[in-house]
């Protein structure tokens, strides 16, 4: 996706060469998020981190044997420094794009260069032929949700996330439940759950694919190549699968993530499936347990935190529908009286434009958080 290098003001707009400003861009990710950084965050930022000092030769490696999922980006550069990114991605969804980690630097905020980089990005995905587009912002970022509502995107579904700390014991697994391990010919029935939770419009932001609920042996060893694992528990009900958890026991500095579908109707199985899923994983490092549900299921989010989950942050998932081609210019940053933003990356899917390390894709809980 080409773009053209602008000069605005005294700072200039460019394509973001990963191999050359992965460090500088890591680092101004570290300093504009450090304070509300999660355990998935961190460690994400750390192997960012590792990848960027590790020289051309270890870049190459890793991209080669896909520890890394390099996507292009925008850099804002002022006097030879970068101070802000924005990475723009191919969404799994036909016809989409992801635009994630629009940060900048706290010295450079209200000057119009978050305005700047998206305007830029929106005309990429523009020129690519991109028929939508898609990103997540914190709830509680006011002025990042009042820049994307006055550049037409529009609020589709939000996410509530929780964090259970290290350090906690799993438990026992709860008596006779009624729930079972789930196998291949449970596929149907956890796609057909999947539907009943995740509203359509949400699902192509949130990386919902059907390829993610088929527990096969293939993705089993996907996730053993990955250093990780993942379980399927079900519970049965009238008429198909009432409920199920997904549990991933995540790869070394990572934390283990939690998934809990409950079908309309049936929250009365929150407490069980949330019990069931932590109780699964006895036996392992007691780290932190990662975990996000969409709006409405309070049942499921009062289970989760009677198993010692708590609130970190709420993601709103926002889109902007492109039925033709769009002529969208990065104009000179405006004066101070511009309300700057940040986004940051989960639903871009990775934590900057670089994500090293491909997580498990299609499932709420299954890439770095958003920042925002």
């Amino acid at each position: 996706m080409p773009v053209d290098e602008r000069e605005e003001s005294d700072g200039r707009l460019r394509p973001l060469d990963p191999f050359q400003d992965l460090d500088p861009v890591v680092e101004l990710i570290d300093l504009a998020f450090g304070d509300k950084l999660d355990p998935v965050a961190r460690a994400t930022l750390a192997r960012m981190r590792r990848f960027a000092q590790g020289g051309v030769l270890i870049q190459w490696l890793w991209a080669l044997w896909g520890m890394v999922a390099i996507s292009p980006g925008l850099v804002w550069v002022e006097g030879g420094r970068i101070v802000g990114n924005v990475s723009i991605r191919r969404a799994r969804h036909r016809g989409g794009y992801l635009i994630g980690n629009v940060v900048v630097h706290p010295d450079w905020r209200r000057r119009g260069i978050a305005t700047a980089l998206m305007e830029a990005a929106l005309r990429v995905i523009s020129d690519a032929g991109g028929r939508w587009v898609g990103l997540e912002v914190r709830a509680d970022n006011a002025g990042a949700r009042r820049l994307y509502t006055e550049l037409e995107f529009s609020q589709v579904g939000s996410t509530l996330h929780q964090l259970r700390p290290e350090g906690l014991p799993y438990g026992r697994p709860p008596g006779q439940d009624h729930t079972r391990r789930a196998t291949s010919r449970d596929s149907h029935g956890l796609v057909d759950l999947v539907r009943a939770v995740i509203p359509e419009d949400q699902r192509p932001l949130l990386e919902i694919h059907e390829a993610d609920y088929r527990p096969r042996w293939a993705r089993r060893l996907r996730f053993w190549l990955r250093c990780e694992g993942e379980q399927w528990w079900v519970s049965e009900g009238r008429e198909g699968l009432a409920g199920a958890v997904r549990v991933v026991r995540g790869r070394p500095a990572f934390p283990n993530r939690l998934e809990v579908l409950v079908r309309p109707g049936d929250e009365g199985l929150a407490r069980t499936l949330v019990r069931r899923g932590v109780a699964s994983l006895t036996g392992s490092p007691e780290k932190p347990i990662a975990t996000a549900l969409p709006a409405g299921l309070d049942r499921v989010a009062t289970a989760l935190q009677e198993q010692g989950f708590h609130r970190t942050h709420t993601l709103v998932q926002m889109k902007r529908t492109l039925s033709r081609r769009i002529p969208v210019r990065s104009r000179e940053p405006r004066g101070p009286d511009e309300g700057e933003t940040q986004q940051g990356s989960g639903v871009a899917g990775g934590l900057a434009s670089c994500a090293c390390g491909r997580g498990p894709r299609g499932w709420i809980n299954g890439r770095p958080p958003s920042l925002n």
